[in-house]
């Protein structure tokens, strides 16, 4: 029987090797064949939760000492988000189905609950048992989600050269990290625009994207060592963000990239900018991080314009996740 969880409010190089062991048996039982963090990434995850929040964790030890499952609770500083939280829970494939995950839930429920919170989301495996545990502690699907696999060995020439197709009355913009001053208060008006699970699949309970908050989720990714690469398309009759796709080049710039957010603003919609953005985008990968070899993106199941876009691109099927929400009751 696990103890129990109690928080790891200062985790030592012990416990995060610790950590590290469950996570890796998990994602190598759920997501063979795909790679695993590093310590030095989960080290780097765990201490910087992103801007405007902090991050609770648990690791739970069973009878032997060994670590069997771990939970963090991320909780948001901005009133917009405060009432929302988002938790990450691992079990170990050699410890499931024996109460390491009911205890650990509870408590992080608790946890959650004492923050204020009103509400809890994760997310999990598609068709795993994932799903039937959170089913059944009245966690209720909000977003199902695609996610897709780029090799960029194998993007053709073609696909390099759309960036260079004129869109009439637009032009491509690009940047690393925060947006430029002169499109920094555009492009956070088109990120608020554009948000929402249609856009990203992110949870539609998502904070205003003030100008502030996209200079900070620049400089949270900064933070972490990795690079957050942007490109923009520009409407040239009022010099505003019409759409946008970013990319994140990990520390090492080599390895896989992962797509973040992918939007074209209902306004200039149909003329193609979508694809074009992260055509874009594609090249520039090329040409300035040689060593990055595949691209990872993920997009909500409605959003199916966007998954079009991808499959023109080559993205392919990899797995598919559904994130679930959890209305927290008062006690």
């Amino acid at each position: 029987m696990p103890a129990n969880p109690l928080p790891l409010t200062e985790p030592t190089a012990a416990d995060l090797r610790a950590w590290h062991r469950v996570h890796s048996a998990a994602l190598a039982h759920d997501r063979p064949g795909e790679p695993v963090p590093t310590q030095d990434d989960l080290r780097a995850r765990l201490s910087e939760p992103g801007a405007g929040s902090r991050l609770v964790l648990w690791l739970v030890r069973g009878a032997g000492d060994d670590a069997v499952a771990a939970a963090t609770l991320r909780l948001f500083a901005q009133p917009a988000r405060s009432d929302v939280a988002e938790v990450e829970m691992t079990v170990h494939p050699a410890h499931r189905r024996m109460g390491a995950g009911s205890r650990l839930l509870f408590t992080v429920t608790e946890a959650a609950r004492a923050a204020g919170c009103r509400s809890m989301v994760t997310e999990v495996m598609a068709g795993t048992s994932g799903e039937g545990f959170l089913a059944t502690r009245d966690f209720r699907p909000v977003t199902r989600l695609t996610w897709l696999r780029l090799a960029l060995d194998e993007v053709p020439e073609r696909i390099h050269k759309l960036p260079d197709v004129p869109h009439a009355g637009y032009r491509l913009a690009g940047w690393e990290g925060a947006a430029p001053e002169g499109l920094a208060a555009s492009f956070a008006r088109a990120r608020q625009d554009t948000s929402g699970p249609s856009a990203g699949g992110r949870d539609a309970a998502d904070a205003p994207w003030a100008e502030a908050r996209v200079r900070e989720a620049a400089e949270a990714v900064t933070r972490h060592g990795d690079h957050l690469l942007a490109v923009a398309a520009v409407c040239e009759a009022d010099g505003e963000v019409a759409g946008y796709t970013e990319l994140v080049v990990p520390a090492g710039r080599s390895g896989r990239a992962r797509q973040y957010d992918t939007a074209v603003l209902p306004a200039h919609r149909g003329h193609g900018l979508g694809l074009w953005l992260k055509a874009a985008m594609l090249r520039r990968v090329r040409d300035e991080h040689p060593l990055i070899t595949e691209v990872l993106a993920d997009t909500a199941d409605e959003n199916r314009h966007m998954l079009a876009v991808n499959t023109a691109l080559g993205f392919r099927p990899q797995r598919r996740t559904v994130r679930f929400r959890l209305e927290l009751r008062r006690r």
